[in-house]
């Protein structure tokens, strides 16, 4: 494959006897594939995440505690993240709420965000500094939800140097999992931050500013495609209900463990205002509804208000509750369903968390197979929960219920070619063929022979012809 000026340039079966003027790359019987796309990120934020309390690894609820409690005792605020009770040895987060966070200390700032992000646990002095408009905040219990947790770092904000770092911490970590493109959840601050570091980046971004900016998106005339090959704007990302874990997706039936079925956050109207605006101004919609309550809504809205074949590609995200009826439209309506079979493979599988509040339910959710078959445009995302397409993969080819599994090859074109459809890039990303980016990942064997895909290893990365990563010996590639 001859690549020049970060695009490949020819490539061939056979020995071809190019100029000697290019570097060379014997790859040694390692397997190249198109870079891997991860189609839902909150990459910048996932960087900010590295830099504080890192919660992910905690067996039970004293092990939060203890962490927070030694965190504090060399900081003035505790910030932590990604605590997830489907990995405690009891499942007891109803256990956690201001009172106990306040015997660790009433005068420090304390925040625990679940994995999530829809759902998190203050103390007193931080409750302080939540707004008091803020919706959906438990102030006896020092519970947020969805907006007020979403936006805990508008509160507590990052330091323009911690973005910076976030950046090339993030960008790293994903490189290393062999991610060459994200399809970004961002807002301003962050973007900006892209922006000045344009000319450094190894991974190109396409990304979405979340609903409060859309106003602001429309009066400066930003429109889907905005920008270059490395940092483009794709469109508005707009939340219309929670998270199975913070049960608050909105459910058609209730969750197993408790009376409620979840909250729609957005009124009807605002959302045809949302959907009226974007067509008319050329702004692609990333629409986070998890449940079939809200996925039924939107469906409805967009069928009225864009019935010509979805030209602007909008796109519904994580869809884990979904009816055989909403699936059968979204094939007819041309409707993008971004998904995350890292969910499956981390709480899908039998007696895992979503068996514990769903019931039999379980089985049905994430329905790729269903998907599939009656011919949605599905595309593979993460977000960051964990990052890493060979971890999500798992996920889409061992699903619990056997009609909805997904074949290896499939589940590598969802993070590939389907990716690059979603952000208008079909004809730029996701295959190794003439004129497109030499953007490669290289695994230590064929994914398609593998006989224990939890084996596959990522060993170098390539984008746009430069070697980003690499873990090969020097005798495992020739320059």
């Amino acid at each position: 494959m001859l690549v020049e000026d970060g695009i490949i340039m020819d490539r061939s079966t056979q020995k071809r006897s190019w100029s000697k003027k290019y570097p060379r790359f014997d790859l040694r019987g390692k397997y190249a594939i198109p870079g891997f796309t991860d189609a839902h990120t909150h990459l910048v934020a996932e960087g900010i995440k590295m830099q504080r309390l890192d919660l992910s690894h905690c067996k039970s609820l004293k092990d939060c505690l203890e962490k927070v409690r030694a965190d504090l005792a060399e900081k003035e605020i505790s910030f932590g993240s990604n605590w997830d009770e489907a990995a405690w040895r009891e499942y007891s987060p109803g256990n956690l709420n201001r009172q106990v966070l306040d015997r660790i200390s009433k005068k420090k700032p304390i925040i625990m965000r679940r994995i999530c992000g829809h759902y998190a646990v203050v103390n007193t002095a931080a409750l302080r500094h939540i707004p008091r408009n803020r919706k959906i905040v438990d102030r006896k219990r020092g519970i947020l939800y969805e907006d007020a947790a979403l936006n805990l770092n508008d509160f507590f904000p990052p330091t323009h140097a911690m973005m910076e770092k976030a950046v090339n911490l993030a960008t790293n970590k994903a490189l290393r999992l062999g991610i060459t493109s994200v399809h970004e959840i961002s807002k301003p601050s962050y973007f900006r931050v892209l922006q000045k570091k344009r000319d450094e980046l190894k991974i190109r971004f396409s990304v979405y500013l979340t609903e409060k900016h859309h106003e602001h998106v429309l009066r400066i005339g930003l429109r889907t495609g905005y920008g270059d090959d490395w940092l483009r704007f794709a469109g508005t990302k707009i939340f219309l209900d929670g998270s199975i874990g913070a049960h608050t997706a909105a459910l058609k039936q209730h969750y197993r463990d408790r009376p409620k079925r979840g909250n729609a956050l957005i009124p009807i109207k605002k959302l045809k205002w949302f959907v009226d605006t974007a067509e008319s101004n050329g702004i692609q919609l990333m629409l986070h509804s998890i449940g079939d309550r809200t996925t039924d809504i939107v469906l409805g809205i967009i069928k009225e208000n864009a019935a010509r074949g979805n030209p602007l590609r909008h796109r519904i995200e994580h869809l884990e509750v979904l009816n055989g009826e909403a699936i059968a439209k979204m094939g007819r309506m041309n409707i993008i369903a971004s998904m995350q079979p890292n969910f499956v493979h981390r709480w899908q599988q039998s007696g895992g968390f979503y068996e514990k509040i769903l019931g039999p339910r379980y089985k049905k959710m994430n329905p790729f197979g269903s998907l599939v078959r009656n011919r949605v445009k599905l595309v593979f995302g993460s977000d960051c929960m964990p990052l890493g397409p060979l971890y999500g993969i798992q996920g889409a080819i061992n699903h619990p219920c056997e009609d909805e599994r997904l074949s290896i090859d499939h589940a590598f074109f969802l993070y590939t070619e389907s990716c690059a459809y979603a952000t208008f890039e079909e004809k730029k990303k996701g295959k190794l063929e003439r004129g497109y980016f030499a953007d490669l990942t290289i695994l230590n064997e064929n994914p398609l022979k593998a006989r224990n895909y939890a084996d596959l290893k990522v060993e170098a990365v390539m984008v746009g012809g430069e070697m980003v990563f690499s873990n090969l010996s020097e005798r495992g590639v020739l320059r």
